[in-house]
């Protein structure tokens, strides 16, 4: 039966698997029983199970073995999640803020929030039905870097600035490990009644409360993986893991000396207490090496697990902490220390190996269990007998119960992130601004302010930051969003608007305004990021195309030379005649009236109305050398024609390919193409010769014609 103060642990390291039995008197924790067993051959390696049966095998010994022990049927069971199997990844948080805002402790601790959830939606997603905030619990953070105005900065609380952003390292643990303890502790027909995780458990029995308002570090050194604990403002903080340990150091013997791993580690342990260390190689060869030759050859391998438990280190406190506390197996390994030391300029005895005998709180432990590697078997039973275990907490928010571990401290904030909540969305967020680019400058029109959200604990409201307990009731409300701003054309454009009159219609004078390609009216929306070019000064054809006289421009072409039909239109401003493209201002009057019919004749060039002068019958007459063609179809180019837009006009003055002809006559001169009575031939004499209807004339010629 498990007693209230009692408790049976068992510890699962990568090397060896230790049972005990402990109980609690007046403050301090009694080892009862401690039973350690190693494996027999590598089944775990770098903290993982590679063989499930031999392991489960070594831990059914050692429950029988501790039942035997005690004489008590052992059911129940404390156990703690391995540092391993934490996730720990970066998340950043930026706000722009009111300008010369003074950031307060409650603007930059959600900020911080905010990061911790980036951070979160970088995990990664082992169950694609879930939310990740159901698949990992946040078990810590701790801030890399703050920055205020793009400048790095050592705290932004009480500073005065527009834009503030935060990066964070954030520690997770996945769901599933948790889950994953519970099933193999079921198998063994046991129960877990009290669970941690390793680094928080050694924090616990090593930093007395004293010790955690200083910067210091925990690393927890095992054979397969280093642990790492970071505390400070009385809080531990941060919580990070090195895939590496005391077997890169086996592994560096074994490869240089030819040795098993099991001798190696035999070689390894014997380091610091032999001056000579007599083995035997694989290939069944004795051999004796000095303890300084097998220094040297690990010193590498020790270098190269220092040099990466440091940057993690860094990397979580972002600096040098003020000292450095090492547990487990792998902290024995010589030189470590040393080289520790060394990687953050301390002082060598600012890096210290704790021992298990020199833990405060614990009595009657057996001599041989005095090493830093049984740290962790005494610090998970240690914190399930004073209740400093995670455990669980339920609280309700919005109505759903929520499921969360219970940390050191919990709070609003914690709960929420559990839950699956964007913490951004408290704040009152403002409308989406308008912007546009006007004739080449940018403008913005700010969007509305926003309704602040609230967070109610048990109907009261408070900050993020509030503490919970079980049962706690949450109510989450967000914040609203602002009015997005909007405007049209007319709102931007007050002030330049005017009233002309087109054939006394009243038509609105206002800027001419183009998006593009695109003629926009005044009570047009403004489009965001739009570019706007506007035209103060418009046209008499601006203001017919307003009035609806005209459509748009119309062409005709003119030997390959494009003619706007408009411009020969008969336009008036203000009584006086215009031009189609004459600026118009506020109260000019316009008339405007489309010529239904024009002379070609007035569309081509005076240079080319060239003519020669003959007498017909004794009367002068000019003939233009011109022919001119509408459409591929020739024409009088004295005639009165309406043209239509598209309409293709060619014309040829006398040259090569035409000169006047005795036919071009008739059109000139009266003449009755119908004869008079009694006669019936016509006559047609150039220079007193009868010529035929084609034939050329020249300048000076004199030309009779009569009926016969």
């Amino acid at each position: 039966m498990f007693l209230r103060d009692s408790v049976f642990v068992l510890d699962i390291g990568t090397r060896s698997v230790v049972a005990l039995f402990a109980s609690l008197h007046d403050g301090e924790m009694v080892v009862e029983h401690i039973i350690s067993k190693e494996h027999q051959t590598r089944s775990m390696l770098d903290g993982q199970i590679h063989h499930v049966e031999e392991v489960v095998q070594i831990v059914r010994e050692l429950v029988h073995a501790m039942q035997e022990a005690t004489g008590r049927e052992l059911k129940e069971i404390a156990v703690a999640a391995a540092g391993r199997s934490l996730e720990t990844v970066r998340g950043y948080a930026e706000k722009i803020y009111p300008v010369s805002t003074v950031f307060s402790k409650e603007d930059i601790f959600s900020l911080e929030l905010q990061a911790v959830q980036e951070a979160q939606m970088c995990l990664p997603k082992n169950q694609a039905e879930l939310p990740l905030s159901q698949q990992y619990y946040c078990v810590g953070y701790s801030v890399v870097e703050e920055q205020l105005d793009n400048v790095r900065i050592g705290s932004l609380v009480g500073q005065k600035g527009e834009k503030a952003s935060v990066e964070v390292i954030a520690t997770f643990l996945p769901r599933m490990v948790v889950d994953s303890l519970q099933n193999v502790i079921e198998s063994l027909g046991m129960q877990i009644v009290s669970i941690t995780l390793e680094p928080i458990a050694v924090a616990n029995l090593v930093l007395s409360p004293v010790m955690r308002q200083l910067n210091l570090v925990l690393v927890d050194i095992g054979a397969g993986t280093s642990d790492i604990a970071v505390c400070g403002g009385n809080l531990i903080s941060a919580f990070g893991m090195v895939p590496m340990a005391g077997d890169e150091i086996t592994e560096a013997i074994s490869g240089q000396f030819l040795l098993d791993f099991t001798r190696a580690e035999e070689v390894k342990r014997k380091l610091s207490s032999a001056y000579e260390l007599r083995t035997i190689n694989v290939l069944g060869k004795e051999e004796v090496y000095s303890a300084e030759e097998i220094r040297q050859c690990i010193q590498p391998a020790v270098q190269t697990l220092a040099s990466a438990i440091a940057n993690t280190i860094l990397e979580l406190n972002n600096k040098a902490p003020q000292a450095i506390l090492l547990v487990g197996g792998g902290s024995l390994t010589e030189g470590l220390d040393k080289s520790l030391a060394q990687a953050f300029n301390l002082p060598e005895d600012r890096v210290a190996v704790q021992q298990a005998n020199s833990v405060p709180h614990i009595r009657n432990l057996p001599e041989e269990f005095n090493g830093p590697n049984n740290i962790t078997a005494l610090a998970i039973a240690y914190s399930a007998l004073t209740n400093f275990t995670m455990g669980f907490i339920s609280v309700n928010i919005n109505g759903e119960s929520i499921r969360m571990l219970n940390l050191a401290q919990n709070t609003v904030a914690s709960a929420l992130l559990a839950g699956g909540y964007d913490l951004k969305d408290i704040y009152a967020r403002p409308g989406l601004a308008l912007t546009y680019e006007l004739n080449g400058k940018i403008y913005s029109l700010p969007g509305g302010e926003g309704k602040a959200g609230k967070i109610l604990l048990n109907e009261r409201e408070v900050e993020f930051n509030e503490e919970i307990r079980q049962g706690d009731h949450i109510t989450f409300i967000p914040g609203e969003k602002g009015q997005d701003a909007v405007a049209t054309f007319r709102d931007l454009l007050q002030g330049q608007i005017g009233t002309c009159y087109v054939n006394d219609q009243e038509v609105q004078l206002s800027p001419l305004i183009r998006m593009g390609d695109q003629l926009m009216s005044l009570d047009d929306s403004v489009p965001d990021g739009c570019k706007i070019e506007i035209e103060s000064n418009q046209t008499i054809k601006d203001v017919l195309q307003k009035a609806g006289l005209i459509a748009d421009d119309e062409f005709v072409t003119i030997n390959g030379e494009k003619l706007n039909l408009l411009e020969i239109s008969e336009i008036m401003k203000n009584g006086a005649k215009a031009n189609y493209f004459d600026d118009v201002y506020p109260e000019d009057r316009i008339t405007y009236e489309k010529s239904p019919e024009v002379y070609i004749k007035d569309l081509i060039p005076n240079e080319a109305m060239i003519h020669i002068e003959v007498t017909v019958n004794d009367q002068p007459v000019k003939l233009n050398s011109l022919q001119v063609w509408l459409n591929n179809t020739k024409i009088n180019p004295r005639e009165a024609i309406t043209l239509k837009h598209g309409d293709i006009i060619e014309y040829e003055a006398e040259g090569v390919n035409y000169k006047p002809i005795l036919v071009d006559v008739f059109n000139e001169i009266e003449f009755s193409t119908e004869p008079p009575e009694g006669k019936s031939k016509l006559v047609i004499l150039l220079n007193g010769i009868e010529r035929e209807y084609t034939y050329p004339l020249k300048q000076g010629d004199r030309i009779q014609i009569r009926w016969e």
